[in-house]
């Protein structure tokens, strides 16, 4: 018999699992239906718009039916949906598809939260990090089984479709069956959209320094080490993996840290961390020290994510769904507006000076780290 916190944990990790996949295979669509650079860009700009608006809608759905069936119904939903992109017959099927799926992807993605969050403030135990970090596993273990199922020849829709089949049978195993965590029904004093409120803003600019980082690293960190460094293809390859891996570590380790020494100092040290590798990685005068410099970025910014989604949850002024969810729209309009401002920085004054104008972004995550203190009762 499974306990309440390892299905809170396997949660996650099928959370995951329901984009690791689609993201594999969403240029092999792109190809099929012909659509050029410019529109795809357009057609991928349909989940962050689903997430936001997923993301401010959630919490009175929460409410009204307990975390446990909004994300068992997200997580189906967030999987078959996927069916639809690969029968998808134009750009404008698949933009729509992508915003949908961005609005069941946002509502598992604030239940899962909300309810680690309420795991944490019943046992006075800390299992926020290590869930996301069984997510980044989830997350590289899905997108591993899409390039097997690429190299054997199976289809986007067989892919999708079995993935479907499979979801379904263990949300119904692992997550139905987990223990209900509030009273889902019952009318709250503040049930509204989640819009940031001032204590989850002051959250949102201690995360800003690391979710800016992740998405900067995402895009353009193996470009970084191929164009500014002159890395081969295969060596500058080894840089997202290499920040990956220490995130993932990071995460894996984090709890414990926190327990011992508290959130705060624990942030503090981390926004330390991650102003330490992105000067290393801004001043790199060779590839090895590059790749130091993601070791120590990846480091830098593991805690980012969990940490602001359960402080978020602490946060005494609306109920924890509000505030989790509001958390995830701020964190959503950062990485919705960061990657391409920062590709335009990078455009006009080189990869490495917008690498290095990051640096002073971490003392606001230094300054602000005292907000992370635990302030809702449990």
């Amino acid at each position: 018999m499974l306990d309440h916190r390892i299905r809170i944990i396997l949660a996650f990790v099928l959370h995951a699992s329901s984009t690791g996949g689609l993201h594999v295979r969403l240029p092999e669509i792109q190809a099929a239906l012909g659509i050029s650079e410019a529109v795809y860009g357009l057609v991928l700009l349909g989940m962050p718009a689903g997430v936001l608006f997923g993301s401010l809608l959630s919490p009175g759905q929460i409410e009204r039916f307990g975390p446990r069936r909004v994300m068992a119904l997200g997580l189906v939903m967030a999987t078959a949906l996927q069916i639809l992109a690969a029968l998808a017959p134009n750009a404008a099927s698949l933009a729509a598809m992508m915003a949908v799926y961005g609005v069941f992807f946002a509502c598992t993605n604030v239940s899962i939260n909300v309810e680690a969050n309420r795991f944490e403030t019943r046992h006075a135990a800390r299992i926020m990090s290590l869930c996301h970090g069984w997510w980044a596993l989830g997350f590289l273990a899905t997108s591993l089984l899409a390039a097997g199922c690429i190299r054997l020849g199976a289809s986007p829709l067989v892919q999708f479709t079995a993935h479907a089949a499979i979801m379904v049978a263990l949300t119904a195993t692992l997550v139905l069956p987990m223990p209900d965590s509030g009273t889902p029904g019952q009318p709250q004093a503040h049930r509204r959209f989640a819009i940031p409120t001032r204590g989850v803003v002051l959250i949102g600019l201690w995360a800003l320094a690391g979710i800016l980082l992740e998405g900067a690293t995402r895009g353009w960190i193996v470009i970084y080490l191929r164009d500014a460094l002159g890395a081969a293809e295969d060596l500058a390859a080894l840089a997202l993996p290499a920040v990956v891996l220490t995130q993932t570590g990071g995460r894996f380790v984090a709890d414990a840290l926190i327990a011992r020494y508290g959130v705060v100092t624990v942030a503090r040290v981390s926004s330390v961390l991650l102003g330490v590798g992105i000067g290393v990685l801004a001043g790199a005068p060779t590839v090895p020290i590059a790749l130091l410099g993601c070791l120590l970025v990846g480091g830098g910014f593991a805690i980012t994510m969990p940490q602001g989604f359960a402080a978020a949850g602490r946060r005494p002024e609306r109920p924890p769904t509000e505030t989790v969810a509001s958390f995830a729209t701020l964190a959503t309009m950062i990485g919705f507006v960061g990657p391409p401002l920062f590709g335009l920085l990078a455009e006009t004054i080189g990869l490495r000076a917008a690498f290095a104008l990051l640096l002073p972004v971490t003392f606001v995550s230094v300054a602000m780290a005292g907000c992370l203190n635990p302030t809702r009762s449990g």
